[in-house]
């Protein structure tokens, strides 16, 4: 993912569809944009962590296509 991609995200459970503004190589995050609102440290998840405490508000899933 570049600057300027438009990504879809689930945010609070809820497909979202963001703008990456940052993305950090170091801690393998992007900072999305969507409706002026910043989501900073977006992590990308092949399958959700088992326990629900370890799921972030917003989050990126991978599907395999």
């Amino acid at each position: 993912m570049k600057i300027g991609d438009k990504v879809k995200f689930f945010l609070f459970g809820v497909v979202t569809e963001g703008e990456v503004y940052n993305v950090d190589k170091k801690e393998k995050t992007i900072d999305l944009l969507c409706d002026g609102y910043k989501y900073p440290g977006v992590q990308t998840f092949k399958k959700l962590p088992k326990k629900q405490s370890d799921i972030p508000p917003w989050y990126i899933l991978k599907n395999k296509k």
